[in-house]
């Protein structure tokens, strides 16, 4: 005798659709909720159900408002402080005794750029003028030899001066003066050095930004300075310019010294060429 199927185990089967029974008590299938989290929150999911706890008002996990306000301050602080490193590369900060006006400036192999915080809440953009004086063409910037001193001040090769110009002479606000200490060159085709403001780098700041191309000797020479101006601090151009701090064998300082010995040698030896040349007279008159 053959083995019948027993149906009676489909019996008891619910075929009805999920929507019909949402309303159902017990039913334990819900809609999926979406929550947005608008602030920073902590997300605990257990046997109980998923809770949701905005992290500002959870003093275990120490970020309590106070917090939040110091952590921001702190973020501000690194910001402000890659800004101010990024001003200063390979240069200082200096505060100018005359002005109190505070001056970054920084430098590579080829230029230096100074940085000049001003007061942009009395003085306005438009006012602002940047003159400078001894300057070299952009054709003679592989040729900065000589001893010249600007104005006769000693070790002088130029003069800058920044200024907010007033309704005349008497108003005009200054805003830095000095003497150059290394030479400078223009750049191709200008007559004027590259300056602007800039007011993106430090939020409620403004700066004057001036770019000085550095002249040198002969092409392919780096010269690194130690303070744009002849008033401003110097700095020491192995021990604070990166990539140049001295090895323990000293190898950097020795080929600068090397090089600066030859350098000066060779320049005494022409000068003392040109000034012991002697005059030739070429008789130039007719012969009769």
């Amino acid at each position: 005798m053959s083995n019948r199927i027993d149906y009676s185990k489909w019996d008891k089967m619910d075929f009805g659709s999920d929507d019909d029974s949402d309303s159902s008590e017990g039913n334990r299938h819900t809609h999926p909720t979406v929550t947005r989290l608008d602030e920073p929150s902590k997300v605990t999911l257990s046997s109980q159900g998923l809770k949701i706890e905005e992290s500002h008002n959870q003093l275990s996990l120490g970020t309590s408002p106070s917090t939040l306000q110091g952590n921001k301050n702190e973020h501000t602080r690194r910001k402000t402080a890659n800004r101010i490193t990024n001003l200063t590369r390979n240069g200082s900060t200096f505060v100018d005794p005359d002005t109190r006006n505070v001056v970054h400036w920084s430098q590579d192999h080829k230029e230096l750029v100074l940085s000049i915080v001003f007061d942009h809440t009395s003085i306005a953009s438009k006012d602002i003028r940047v003159e400078t004086m001894g300057q070299l063409k952009y054709e003679d910037r592989y040729s900065a030899v000589g001893s010249i001193c600007f104005d006769e001040v000693e070790g002088s090769k130029g003069k800058l001066t920044v200024k907010a110009k007033g309704v005349d002479q008497e108003n005009t606000q200054i805003i830095l003066q000095g003497y150059m200490a290394y030479p400078f060159h223009l750049p191709e085709g200008e007559d004027q050095v590259d300056w602007e403001i800039d007011a993106n780098t430090e939020p409620n700041m403004k700066m004057i930004r001036i770019t000085f191309l550095k002249a040198v000797p002969m092409q392919g020479l780096t010269v690194w300075w130690s303070r744009p101006l002849l008033h401003f601090a110097e700095i020491d151009v192995v021990n604070d310019v990166e990539g140049r701090a001295k090895h323990s064998n000293n190898q950097v300082s020795s080929k600068h010294d090397e090089w600066k010995r030859a350098w000066d040698e060779a320049h005494r030896l022409f000068k003392g060429k040109i000034k012991d040349r002697k005059k030739n007279v070429i008789d130039v008159s007719e012969e009769e």
